[in-house]
């Protein structure tokens, strides 16, 4: 045998072979299988193509020029270099370039020093030590990786301005004039402490996560850091060392962290801890930095509103009534753009509410009115108050909405609709949640053409109250104008609510009672809505899910 045939293995031969060359069944045979291996192999190596694709389009998770959502457009140059932050002796500085990382790092904090571009793309300078760790400041007290460093660009560019609500000019009596980035020295003052710059960058990430849809080389990156932030607080407070802003700030980062996640008992604890610890130790709320003051603030109306239970914070942000002269031009400005101020249609019902709640929803239509101006695009003019006033004025009139007492201690007029007092406090409710989405909607939460601020509803308690009037409904008979109020409800709720299940109760009886009033597209629907409150206005996507709704409703089961 020659030399270079001595190593063959023939395969399929027997002693039986008449050849042991193959024969044309052979070749065939062999043919076959090599296309369905070969089949296979390019099946396998197109699901990855495309899974990598579909990562790609979600998220880039290398390097970008600025850290924005990725369903938005870049509003700003990346933040320059500071002066204190010049490369020192022991640090180089490199450009990094957008890619994709196609291996996952073992360790989330360890990173390697990127290779220099060789082709032109945007480029961002970052100063990285010569010990491969990136340290935009130099002095963070934790390895700070690109990942790490992405999260922080985030938290000044757009994590603080939304939790402080920076886009208002004035925010009980503190105007937002600087003559540096606030948001930049939250950053500096929390490198002093390894408890501090773990909550920060716990906080931002987790709006990353849970509002931008954000993904992280670990999916628990938010939750992990938030678990060390805490393992440090306790070992911190069980030290007695001394309470401080620094400490205090931490504490609220946590709390926004379980803001994102919808914890509410873990949020209503870290907001007693805070509260007890501000009152005890730090002079009370008024006595805390006007930044935090306001991120603590804002973060409080919004778990009340989406909790619909009172405030921790008392203070209120206090504004000017409409006088009736606003009043009367708001309307009037409506009226020449072919509009009619929403919300008539509680006037409508009005025997079945109280007089004070009757005087507390005067105040939410005054409101209602000018809000309606702002979102006709309605002409500034003198005496129709300004946007921030709006904002202002929905956070006053839900604290009033939340802490709602009947001075004659619930004996009020009993709702021809059910037969017992549950419809104002139905009808309470969804005013609350429907002022929880005023100050998150277009445009009074939108700053550089990007929406800064999200809003969240906890729904359960307006599905209890809704529930038991809808299940009295055959006993306790509602009049047409009743039951279009109760499907607003229903509709606000399918279009507000979080929780899937909620939403899911809510959409089958807005069906029902839109088959029962003979409602099956958006057009018929337009005229209950400008009667009560817009929804339409309220998030993205509210027309889509409602007429979607609609349009299968003529085949909604109208049992229980």
């Amino acid at each position: 045998m020659p030399p270079h045939k001595a190593g063959l293995l023939f395969v399929n031969k027997t002693p039986e072979s008449k050849s042991l060359s193959n024969s044309k069944g052979d070749v065939e045979s062999s043919r076959q299988i090599h296309k369905h291996v070969q089949k296979s192999r390019d099946y396998e190596q197109e699901k990855e193509t495309r899974r990598k694709l579909k990562r790609a389009r979600l998220f880039s998770l290398g390097w970008t020029p600025i850290s924005v959502a990725p369903r938005q457009t870049p509003a700003s140059e990346p933040l320059p270099v500071l002066s204190d932050a010049l490369p020192s002796k022991g640090a180089h500085s490199v450009a990094l370039r957008p890619h994709v990382h196609r291996q996952r790092e073992a360790d989330a904090d360890c990173c390697t020093t990127p290779d220099r571009p060789k082709n032109h793309v945007p480029e961002v300078s970052l100063v990285i030590p010569s010990w491969g760790s990136l340290d935009p400041f130099g002095q963070f007290r934790v390895p700070m990786n690109l990942e790490k460093h992405r999260i922080l660009e985030y938290f000044v560019l757009r994590f603080f301005p939304a939790v402080t609500r920076s886009d208002v000019v004035a925010f009980m009596g503190h105007t937002r004039a600087s003559s540096s980035s606030p948001a930049v020295q939250a950053v500096r003052r929390a490198t002093t402490n390894e408890l501090h710059v773990l909550a920060l960058l716990a906080a931002a990430s987790a709006r990353m996560k849970f509002v931008d849809r954000y993904h992280f080389s670990r999916a628990d990156l938010p939750e992990r850091l938030a678990d060390a932030t805490l393992r440090l607080l306790r070992s911190y407070l069980s030290q007695a060392r001394p309470i401080t802003h620094e400490l205090v700030q931490s504490i609220l980062y946590l709390w926004t962290v379980e803001s994102y996640r919808r914890n509410w008992d873990a949020v209503w604890t870290h907001g007693k801890m805070i509260m007890f610890l501000c009152n005890a130790h730090l002079g009370g709320f008024r006595n805390l930095d006007p930044y935090m003051r306001r991120m603590l603030w804002v973060a409080d109306r919004f778990q009340a509103a989406a909790t619909q239970t009172p405030p921790l914070i008392q203070e209120r942000w206090e504004t000017e009534e409409l006088t009736p002269q606003q009043y009367t031009c708001a309307v009037a400005a409506l009226r020449e753009h072919g509009r009619q101020p929403m919300g008539y249609g509680f006037m409508e019902t009005n025997s079945v509410f109280t007089e004070d709640f009757q005087r507390l929803l005067d105040a939410v239509l005054e409101l209602c009115c000018v809000i309606h101006c702002h979102w006709a695009g309605v002409a500034e003019q003198a005496l129709i108050p300004k946007q921030d006033w709006a904002v202002a004025r929905s956070y006053f009139v839900a604290d009033e909405l939340i802490n709602f007492k009947d001075s004659i201690g619930g004996e009020g007029p009993e709702s021809p609709v059910s037969g017992e007092p549950n419809f104002q406090d139905c009808v309470r409710l969804a005013l609350i949640v429907w002022m929880a989405f005023v100050p998150a909607c277009v445009p009074y939460a939108v700053s550089a053409g990007q929406v800064t601020l999200r809003a969240a509803v906890d729904a359960r308690s307006l599905r209890h109250r809704l529930g038991r009037i809808i299940s009295s409904l055959q006993e306790h008979p509602a009049s047409v104008k009743e039951q279009a109020m109760l499907l607003w409800v229903a509709g606000l709720g399918a279009v507000a609510s979080e929780l899937v299940d909620n939403q899911e109760w809510f959409a089958v009886h807005f069906q029902r009672l839109a088959k029962t009033l003979g409602i099956f597209s958006w057009e018929d629907f337009r005229p209950i809505q400008e009667r009560f409150l817009l929804l339409d206005h309220l998030k993205p996507g509210s027309v889509v899910k409602l007429t979607w709704l609609l349009q299968r409703a003529v085949h909604a089961d109208l049992g229980d």
